[in-house]
């Protein structure tokens, strides 16, 4: 108990008190913050700033050190803004002072915060300031600039940073199609779908796809045919066309339900999402009338046309694809639209089936409608019109076929050729001008393409008075021989159906530039195609010529039509 009484009386004359100690060094200072405006914080002390100037200190030396030395941002593929810091240092024993900060191209993507602010600027020695660096990727290139540091640094006074990036464009995943529609599907039946996953970037920037996954895990209705060649670089398409990723995703109904579920595409710029859905909740369930059509008496050179109703009874949409057949089948008869749109269900859709008489006499063919109604895959009406003469001129009915592939499917070959009709003075029928106005006295033209694949395409040419010479023209428009339609749809950010709608002559939102470029930026590989023009006068072939066209733009005139004594010829 002594020895607690002693060390506590000493504790008391040491002053001692509760947790506090009496401090052995006294400290004015620990920043430059903690001392009054106008001076330093030095050794724990407060000086004067001016007591620093470079002509008041001994030999004083304002020395100026960047850090880093270099800013380089490296390989960039992403448009997103960056962030870089240079610090200034005053490693010297007096005050340095900035006079300018400035980027030698302001158009290379690189911004400075300092530059933009007052100068000059003091540093003072052993302390620095920060330069926030930032670059914005613009165009695909690589850019350089140099960030120049002007103050009274005695051995570099002018002092320069190297400022780098490559932007090499930015990725961009797409899948095709997406979503994936299974529609309906039988209880126990498969179905499959096909699923193209491409790199849509810009530049060379690749994407690498590390996994593809169903979500759920437990999914009993969908399944995946999963690829072994993961992981995969993919570079854009521009770069290499064949950069593809293909997989099969299928759809099996266990249940009679709607069902949902998504395929996730783990890649290096994150996941992506690909939204699965179909049903065997219930069939779609077509009814068409009337069950047939007769168009009646057509005076040649002239269009009538009767409607069809399409009504989905069913409980999942109807997919309906119109093709003509028969044994009589001509270019007289369409449809409009060519491309019908799917019928949701207790919906109906209005199709015109038209003919437009170019000979004499009986015109027959069937409107095949091809369903996905199980029970009624095909639905076929007979179409029928007669042909009269009148009292007008001649009628001459110009047809256009070439070589791309398959012709009543649009398989992988989107080779296009478009035919125009030149009147005597110049005016044209053709795909971007299908009803011209301004012929006068020189008839009426229409022209036409049959989908899927705009071939063949058609020009009627009626109610001509002037006799004249009209030339016929071919123009090679698309050449890859083995372009993936469903590629080339992803590429261009839309469906499949109406790629075939643009390509057919419907009334599709997308610049014809657009689809020309793409093909033509992607399709390394090109391939010629062989045309044959035919000409019918009142439904007698006249005339028939041939051309071959080498490569995408070449153009052609393949015949004269010439109009003498009111009466056409082919020379």
């Amino acid at each position: 108990m002594r020895s607690l009484i002693l060390l506590l009386s000493a504790g008391v004359a040491l002053g001692v008190t509760g947790c506090t100690k009496e401090k052995i060094v006294a400290a004015n200072c620990r920043a430059d913050d903690d001392c009054q405006a106008g001076n330093l914080c030095e050794n724990y002390e407060c000086v004067a700033r001016e007591a620093k100037a470079c002509d008041i200190v001994l030999e004083g030396n304002p020395i100026l050190q960047p850090s880093p030395h270099t800013v380089d941002f490296g390989v960039v593929d992403s448009q997103a803004a960056l962030l870089q810091t240079i610090t200034i240092h005053n490693i010297g024993n007096c005050t340095l002072t900035l006079y300018e900060a400035t980027l030698s191209d302001p158009g290379a993507g690189f911004t400075c915060d300092l530059c933009e602010t007052p100068f000059p600027k003091e540093i003072w020695p052993g302390r620095s300031v920060d330069v926030q660096i930032s670059y914005t990727p613009g165009a695909v290139k690589e850019s350089i600039t140099e960030l120049t540091l002007l103050s009274d640094d005695k051995e570099y006074p002018t002092l320069r940073v190297p400022i780098r990036a490559n932007y090499i464009g930015t990725p961009e995943l797409r899948a095709q199609p997406n979503p994936i529609d299974f529609g309906y599907t039988a209880q126990g039946r498969l179905t499959r779908r096909s699923l193209q996953l491409s790199n849509q970037g810009t530049g060379t920037a690749p994407i690498t796809i590390t996994s593809i996954a169903l979500a759920p895990a437990g999914t009993m209705d969908f399944s995946l045919v999963a690829p072994n060649d993961l992981p995969r670089t993919l570079v854009p398409t521009t770069v290499d066309r064949n950069a593809v990723e293909l997989l099969e995703v299928r759809y099996t109904p266990r249940t009679l339900a709607d069902h949902t579920a998504d395929l996730v595409v783990t890649t290096s710029k994150g996941t992506f999402t690909v939204p699965l859905k179909g049903t065997s909740s219930s069939a779609p369930a077509v009814t068409v009338t009337p069950a047939m059509i007769d168009l009646g008496d057509v005076t040649l050179g002239t269009s009538t046309f009767r409607t069809i109703t399409i009504v989905n009874g069913g409980g999942a949409p109807l997919t309906v694809r119109p093709t003509w057949g028969g044994m009589m089948f001509t270019t007289d008869f369409s449809t409009n639209p060519q491309l019908i749109p799917d019928v949701i269900p207790a919906q109906y859709v209005e199709v015109q089936v038209q003919v437009t008489a170019t000979r004499e006499g009986i015109l027959q063919a069937i409107l095949n409608l091809e369903t996905n109604d199980p029970l009624r895959p095909t639905v076929s009406i007979p179409v029928s019109a007669r042909g009269v003469l009148g009292g007008g001129a001649e009628v001459v009915k110009l047809e256009m076929t070439f070589d791309n592939g398959a012709d009543n499917a649009f398989d992988n070959d989107v080779r296009n050729v478009d035919m125009t009709l030149e009147h005597p003075f110049g005016y044209v029928c053709n795909k971007q001008t299908p009803n011209p106005m301004n012929w006068g006295n020189y008839g009426t033209a229409t022209w036409l393409a049959f989908a899927p694949k705009e071939e063949p395409e058609r020009i009627i040419l009626a109610d001509s008075r002037m006799d004249g010479t009209y030339r016929v023209m071919v123009n090679y428009q698309n050449d890859c021989a083995s372009l993936p339609t469903d590629l080339l749809a992803g590429i261009l950010g839309i469906s499949v159906e109406v790629l075939v709608g643009y390509l057919s002559g419907g009334a599709i939102p997308i610049p014809g530039q657009d689809v020309g470029d793409l093909i033509q930026s992607i399709c390394l590989d090109k391939s010629g195609t062989a045309v044959t023009v035919k000409v019918f006068i009142n439904g007698v072939l006249t005339g028939e010529k041939q051309a071959t066209l080498g490569r995408k733009g070449d153009s052609r005139y393949v015949l004269d039509l010439v109009r003498q004594n009111s009466l056409y010829s082919v020379p």
